[in-house]
């Protein structure tokens, strides 16, 4: 009996040049953390600035370029911008660098008024601009990094700007996906994923596999209590599963694929494609089963949880 899984097995917290995105999973070998920094300097004289102005302006900005990229506005929140001004203040009175330290701590403490799924930072510094705000946004625009998060899928953000004695502006904008945004419907992801597996196995030359609910039931179960921690992420209780199914459906073999992955817009797309290069796990999408059901769950992190379940009756 063939019960493989797949796991992206890392955690990377992305940081290109000064951008800092909290929410990806990824596959392969770890990757290095790569901070860098971009410091704008010329010798004009800074013009002053009204700080609050600045920050709407950079926010009207950074909403037009979402425009421009059919992606919906993202909404202001006051709890957002104040972590967000802290950090610039920290880094333009020199009790932080200019750097991404204490960014997890940011969220974190959002998350106690906000729930959320995903969170990410960009930042930045100029001098002797008259106009501080759209150098950095367009720097961030040019920057892939930075841009990833400007047309993330985040709905709210809030913006800190902070200036020196010297006139430097720090300026630092926060993103964070809520919960329910990133919170995708369960059930369309779940028939979305069954509507992959059989794509693929249309592409094999192989007949579809028909739903079942009573299977579908198990997978929702064990992922549910994969994403709670209850059980760990493997096949813990994957014969108890086969046997309840087989009080409804007499069967003659099982086989079952599982996947976690956080920081996607498409988890049900990046845990099918996972399988399908996956020996093991293409084995099950391949195999001679007729019957599936697919479970799938969410955690408070934002974590997603699958299981697809397969059944050759006799």
């Amino acid at each position: 009996m063939n019960h493989k899984y797949f796991q992206p097995i890392f955690w990377s917290l992305t940081i290109f040049l000064s951008s800092c995105n909290y929410q990806q999973l990824t596959q392969n070998l770890p990757e290095m953390l790569n901070l860098k920094q971009i410091y704008i300097s010329i010798s004009n004289a800074a013009v002053p600035q009204d700080i609050n102005q600045l920050e709407q302006s950079v926010f009207a900005q950074i909403n037009q370029y979402r425009k421009s990229q059919s992606l919906p506005p993202l909404q202001w929140d006051n709890t957002i911008a104040q972590q967000a001004k802290i950090h610039a203040q920290q880094m333009a009175n020199g009790e932080t660098t200019f750097s991404h330290d204490g960014f997890q701590q940011r969220v974190e403490i959002i998350k106690q008024k906000i729930p959320y799924g995903g969170g990410a930072e960009n930042i930045a510094q100029n001098m002797g601009y008259s106009n501080p705000g759209e150098v950095a946004v367009e720097g961030w625009i040019k920057s892939p990094g930075h841009h990833q998060n400007i047309v993330g899928d985040y709905d709210l953000t809030g913006i800190g700007i902070a200036q020196n004695s010297q006139g430097t502006y720090y300026l630092n904008q926060l993103f964070i996906k809520t919960r329910a945004s990133l919170n995708i419907n369960i059930n369309q992801l779940e028939k979305s994923v069954f509507a992959q597996i059989n794509q693929y196995r249309k592409s094999q030359s192989l007949p579809p596999l028909k739903w079942d609910n009573t299977i579908a039931q198990q997978a929702k179960i064990h992922a549910q209590q994969m994403a709670n921690g209850e059980t760990t992420f493997s096949h813990d209780g994957f014969q108890q599963r086969v046997e309840i199914v087989k009080q409804k459906i007499p069967y003659q073999g099982a086989g079952e694929n599982i996947a976690n992955n956080l920081g996607y817009n498409n988890p049900g797309e990046v845990a099918v494609e996972g399988w399908i290069k996956s020996p093991g796990h293409h084995q099950n999408i391949v195999g001679n089963y007729d019957l599936t059901g697919i479970g799938i769950a969410q955690n408070s992190e934002g974590t997603y949880y699958l299981n697809q379940l397969f059944i050759k009756t006799r």
